[in-house]
């Protein structure tokens, strides 16, 4: 029987499961709720139009990573660009972690990070945050070292809690332990600080962005890495020549020549977070989380009720299945009308 061919070591993998239900609000998977104008989606169809299709992409993405180094305040050399966060991950597991190498990362946290460490026989080596959310930095630097662990991986602000580890905590893991440090800095934007500024001080330091979140372009798929010139050589040599298509290379080179209309769109998302937040402080029964993303995570011995509410009036939320996460709900920020829609759900 051909089963017998499969790697054993994935029998216990399950194919991720994206919901397929039409609902008539989407809060769950924390995109953008903000559309581009026809105007600039008559530009970005107009930007595909002299693309040789017979040809393979510039296979160093040069325009979208010159672009996004200025955007960053960085080097054109030092940034890497990729088919989202995932794929670049891939990458930075694929170059460091060989069979029975420990990587930590905490719970919770971005589940992406355990999948392909286990995917190449690593170890995950799990770091819990406490009861809050909160990080105990001295348990963590003390775990890694006596674990011995390559590689940390650490998302901030955090999904899907939205809290945040100061710059002071995280500068201690990247110099206090022997492992490569990998800040994902997906949400970035709604928080404003970033370590991407210490990527040549430190040679173990790796920073991850994304396009899909503040910049509004998750159909794409694009992601960027960030590090010094010693990591970025490593990185080159397991990543797929050509990777990101020209297409998402032509549109995204468009939009990040727009900082000013990034910068417009984050503002707008950040007010309709604190409308949010203002308008889940008057429900009982809930516990809000601190965030600095863009979304929102609850707690409520009522969570199932709450989600029964939401499905009811058509609105997804993200839910979890993960025993610290059981009573919680995550909300991406929506615009005005989906966010009274979904205050409005779960206040009947």
């Amino acid at each position: 029987m051909i089963n017998k061919l499969f790697r054993e070591d994935l029998k216990s993998f399950k194919p991720y499961e994206v919901d397929k239900n039409n609902y008539n609000i989407r809060m769950d998977a924390n995109e953008s709720f903000l559309n581009f104008s026809e105007e600039l989606k008559e530009e970005l169809i107009n930007s595909i139009g002299n693309i040789f299709f017979n040809r393979y992409p510039d296979s160093d993405s040069t325009e979208i990573c010159k672009l996004y180094a200025d955007y960053a305040g960085v080097n054109f050399e030092n940034v890497m660009a990729g088919n989202g966060s995932d794929e670049l991950i891939q990458i930075i597991v694929n170059a460091i972690i060989k069979a029975g190498d420990k990587v930590m990362m905490l719970t919770p946290d971005f589940s992406v990070y355990n999948i392909y460490t286990k995917l190449v026989g690593g170890i995950p080596v799990e770091f819990q945050l406490n009861d809050s959310f909160g990080l105990d930095v001295e348990a963590l630097i003390a775990k890694a070292n006596l674990e011995e662990v390559k590689l940390i991986f650490i998302s901030n602000p955090n999904n899907p809690t939205g809290g945040i580890i100061p710059k002071e905590q995280l500068t201690r893991i990247i110099t206090e332990t022997k492992s490569i440090v990998v800040i994902d800095e997906a949400y970035y934007e709604f928080y404003g600080e970033t370590l991407v500024d210490k990527i040549n001080i430190h040679e173990n330091l790796v920073i991850l962005r994304t396009c899909s979140k503040a910049i509004g372009l998750a159909a794409l798929r694009l992601g960027f890495l960030i590090t010094n010139d010693l990591l970025m050589t490593e990185f080159k040599k397991v990543k797929l020549t050509y990777n990101v298509n020209t297409v998402t290379q032509s549109i995204a080179a468009v939009v990040l020549k727009r900082p000013e209309l990034i910068k417009k769109n984050i503002e707008f998302i950040l007010k309709e977070r604190e409308y949010l937040l203002s308008e889940l402080k008057k429900i009982k029964g809930i516990t809000i989380y601190p965030t600095k993303a863009n979304y929102v995570l609850i707690e409520s011995n009522f969570k199932d009720e709450l989600r029964k509410k939401t499905l009811k009036c058509g609105i997804s939320v993200r839910n979890f299945s993960s025993p610290r996460l059981k009573n919680c709900l995550r909300i991406t920020v929506g615009n005005r009308e989906e966010n009274k829609a979904f205050i409005d759900s779960i206040s009947r």
